[in-house]
């Protein structure tokens, strides 16, 4: 909700409720839940009735034609999967901890790449039902924690690894993402969520990491 402001006046810029949701195509029910979550601010009046300034409104709807102008989200990703294979192709051989995975198991690591880039996809297009995406982002890291301390990897190569392919998927996010060749704020939000959604990731690896590190110790070890 709009704060600090006057009460409009009859304007062309104020709308009620009902104008409001006329000028966006949905139903008022609709328009009063979005305000509600605060996609859109509003103001009441004294008798407690919602204004909406229409310039608000507009700036809502062309945020959601820019959504709407993305690709699916299984387009995207396979996109991404092939810009990001690209960037990895290109620098990994000459990573220290490359050597510990073998061609299995290199595979293995794609599948699980492919998959968490999916759902890094899928949390920065949606604005809620995030949490199960996250939820499973940091299974996917979990298990990646665990398998790095079992082969015997140190923490600093855990770490240098999710980086490196972290770093590619945000580069294979290259700005001219959403409007080809310019780098604008859906850009700027696409990063941001993608840095915040495998920041988590990376926090579960290393969680695993340390417990499964603890688990290995022999008995008495740690004391």
């Amino acid at each position: 909700m709009r704060s600090n402001l006057p009460v409009p006046k009859d304007s062309p810029r104020w709308l009620t409720l009902g104008e409001a949701a006329r000028l966006l195509g949905v139903h008022p029910t609709t328009l009063r839940r979005w305000s509600d979550q605060g996609e859109i601010p509003y103001l009441r009046t004294p008798g407690g009735h919602r204004r909406f300034l229409r310039e608000d409104l507009e700036a809502f709807l062309a945020r959601r034609k820019r959504l709407a102008d993305l690709p699916a989200p299984e387009q995207l990703a396979h996109g991404l999967i092939q810009q990001a294979r690209q960037e990895v192709v290109e620098g990994i051989t000459g990573e220290p901890w490359y050597t510990a995975f073998g061609a299995t198991d290199r595979a293995a690591r794609r599948e699980s790449g492919r998959r968490l880039l999916g759902l890094a996809i899928q949390y920065t297009l949606r604005t809620t039902g995030r949490e199960p995406i996250l939820e499973e982002g940091r299974r996917i890291g979990w298990e990646y924690g665990q398998d790095a301390a079992r082969r015997g990897l140190s923490l600093v190569d855990t770490v240098r690894a999710f980086l490196f392919f972290r770093e590619a998927l945000i580069r294979a996010t290259r700005p001219g993402l959403t409007t080809q060749g310019q780098y604008d704020d859906q850009d700027v939000h696409i990063h941001r969520s993608l840095r915040q959604f495998l920041d988590q990731v990376l926090f579960a690896a290393l969680e695993a990491y340390e417990r499964t590190m603890r688990d290995l110790l022999p008995a008495g070890a740690a004391s």
